[in-house]
């Protein structure tokens, strides 16, 4: 899940009633799978879960024999038989956001502006999955002022209004459920630019310190009336500021900055019983896996293989200090069926210690035929006994 779908779902209505089990069998609960996994105890199968698609993937694979009414992603885990888990929605957002705005459109491209002061341009041909930014409404100290009067403390505002029926439906649940943990360093890159967020580390420290304490204090401030109202099983956040070669600032940066952040925010989900947090960052964390260790942030996700985050080094690096959920190389789905299987089989032994819910690294890309995402869909029933909920179609 990425930060929009986390956000989305900080706004959405949500309707107590329709917070209906997921498992629908006997045995073990989803709920029951994934912490026993998360505790290295054995299950009697580890958790389904899997991590979306691209845009353009499931209207390929419509051409591919796909039904095409299986047009989204909730449609098409119930057609392959994957399971989910749910986030609470609570809005660690700029409230308001600011207004958005269309600036220019032809039948190639939309420029707008988005509700982070961001400008930025989509293609409408082609893959688009990731928007160009061309512009960015974080650029100075009065900028920041103005971001700031939207990022007010405490949970006013931050809740739906029915809360507390939502609650107590929650604690009758049997799957999953995560208690969202903001963004210190992904989100203020968004409102500041990758370059730009990189050259404040230097030029203006004192302000990113300020930025990433108050978006710590809007966290901290926030969640702990959902922490005493709701068993959460999982903590989620999102960064996204890794790539191939490392993330957007230095280590010393991060550990000096952040991670003092990250240890507030973990030991109040400890307190509350919460011990799994992870934070969605694609890329290559193994520059910044101790900081977030450290910090108490203790599951890599989705630990994205290309991108240099492999759960075989990691688990070889630290032993049963790290979880991890993701890990299986999405490329590898585009080759052979053989190649699949050689991938399942290199996840095996970490899959079999615990600690680990293998699913695709990032979304499934559009150059993935069907075929072969069924046959990995398959594999891992049968090799990493994985999921009880059945499918809808053959794999």
């Amino acid at each position: 899940m990425n930060l929009e779908e986390i956000e989305a779902k900080a706004r959405e209505s949500v309707n107590p009633s329709a917070i209906s089990k997921r498992s629908g069998t006997s045995g073990m609960t989803l709920r029951e799978r994934f912490r026993r996994v998360m505790q290295y105890q054995t299950v009697d199968r580890i958790p389904n879960f899997e991590f979306g698609y691209w845009d353009e993937t499931l209207p390929l694979w419509h051409e591919q024999g796909l039904p095409r009414e299986i047009d989204n992603e909730a449609k098409a885990y119930d057609y392959f038989g994957i399971e989910n888990w749910g986030v609470a929605p609570i809005d660690l957002g700029l409230r308001p956001g600011f207004p958005g705005a269309l600036i220019e459109e032809t039948d190639e491209y939309v420029i707008a502006v988005d509700g982070n002061k961001a400008t930025y341009k989509i293609n409408k041909k082609g893959f688009k999955s990731i928007p160009h930014y061309i512009d960015f409404g974080l650029k100075t100290r009065a900028d920041w002022e103005e971001f700031k009067e939207r990022l007010q403390p405490g949970p006013e505002g931050r809740y739906p209004d029915n809360w507390d029926e939502i609650a107590a439906a929650y604690n009758q649940r049997d799957y999953p459920l995560a208690v969202p943990v903001g963004s210190m360093i992904g989100v203020p890159r968004n409102w500041i630019g990758f370059e730009n967020i990189a050259l404040m580390c230097y030029d203006d420290p004192e302000l990113l310190e300020e930025i990433v304490e108050t978006l710590c204090v809007v966290v901290e401030t926030t969640i702990e009336r959902a922490l005493r109202d709701v068993e959460f099983d999982f903590a989620a956040g999102w960064e996204d500021i890794c790539f191939n070669s490392g993330p957007v600032i230095s280590p010393s940066i991060y550990r000096a900055i952040v991670m003092p952040r990250y240890r507030r925010i973990a030991d109040l989900c400890n307190r509350h019983g919460v011990h799994v947090i992870w934070t969605d960052c694609d890329g290559n964390l193994k520059p910044i896996a101790d900081i977030l260790l450290d910090g108490g942030f203790n599951c890599l996700f989705p630990a994205e293989v290309r991108g240099g985050t492999d759960p075989v080094e990691l688990r070889e690096k630290y032993g049963k200090r790290q979880l991890i959920q993701g890990g299986v190389d999405k490329h590898k789905l585009a080759g052979t069926f053989r190649e699949i299987e050689e991938e399942m089989e290199r996840l095996l032994p970490v899959v079999e210690e615990g600690g680990f819910i293998p699913h695709v690294d990032h979304r499934v890309p559009a150059d993935v035929p069907l075929a072969n995402y069924k046959y990995y869909l398959k594999l891992k029933r049968e090799m990493f006994r994985a999921g009880v909920k059945e499918p809808q179609c053959e794999l």
